[in-house]
C-alpha cells in the first residue's frame, strides 16, 4: 500500500501541476494590485460593432439578454444588471477571463458597440483561478477548465494527506518536520484567532 500511495502522490502533484502555477502566479500578483479605492479598469483595446433591431416589446433585463446573446460574446455570463446612459441606451459591462466587456445598444443606430478592456496575463490568470464548473460562463472551454480546477483541489488535498502518511510512515522522528509542521499549524492557528 505504501508503494501505491506514493504513486499516487506523485502522479497527484503532477496532474494539478498547472493549477498550482496559476494559483501561484495569481497570488504573486495579487500583492501588486492597486489598494481598495485606486483600481482603475484597463483601457479601452479595440471597439467592435454589431448589427442588431431588437424587437420593441422588451423590458431592459430581457433586451439586455437579447443584446448579450446577439453580441456573440464568449467566456461570460448574461447580465443580470443593466442602466441606461445619458442618450438612453442600454448598457452593461461583462467580465470574461479576456478581460472587461462594456457593451451599449445604440437603438437609434440599431447596432450594438463592444468596448473590448483586454486583460494583461496577471488578469487572464486571476479570472482561470477562481473557475468552477458551477459558477462563471457557461462555454465548454470555461466548464472545461472549471472542472479541472476542482479536479486539482481534491488533488491537493489528496497530496497533502498522503504527504502527512508518507512522511509519518518514512520518518517520524525527523526533528525538521515536526518543528515545520508545528510551526505551519501554529501560524494558521494564529492567523484564524486574529482575524476573528
Amino acid at each position: 500500500m505504501f508503494d501505491w500511495l506514493k504513486k499516487l502522490h506523485m502522479y497527484a502533484g503532477l496532474v494539478s501541476f498547472t493549477a498550482f502555477i496559476v494559483w501561484g502566479v495569481t497570488g504573486i500578483g495579487a500583492v501588486f494590485l492597486p489598494s481598495p479605492g485606486n483600481w482603475r479598469p484597463a483601457p479601452v483595446s479595440d471597439t467592435r460593432f454589431v448589427a442588431f433591431d431588437a424587437p420593441g416589446d422588451l423590458d431592459d433585463k430581457a433586451l439586455a439578454v437579447r443584446v448579450f446573446e446577439a453580441s456573440g460574446l464568449t467566456m461570460a455570463r448574461p447580465p443580470n444588471q443593466a442602466r441606461r446612459d445619458n442618450d438612453a441606451n442600454l448598457s452593461f459591462v461583462l467580465y470574461t477571463p479576456n478581460g472587461r466587456r462594456d457593451v451599449t445598444y445604440l437603438e437609434t443606430e440599431r447596432r450594438i458597440r463592444i468596448e473590448v478592456r483586454q486583460n494583461n496575463l496577471a488578469g487572464f490568470l486571476s479570472a482561470m483561478h477562481a473557475g468552477s464548473s458551477r459558477r462563471g460562463p457557461p462555454d465548454w472551454p470555461a466548464r472545461v477548465w472549471g472542472y479541472y480546477n476542482e479536479f486539482a483541489t481534491w488533488a491537493f488535498c489528496f497530496m497533502t494527506l498522503t504527504g502527512l502518511y508518507l512522511w509519518l510512515a518514512t520518518r517520524p522522528r525527523l526533528a525538521w518536520a515536526w518543528l515545520t509542521f508545528g510551526g505551519a499549524s501554529a501560524a494558521v492557528a494564529a492567523l484564524w484567532v486574529a482575524t476573528r
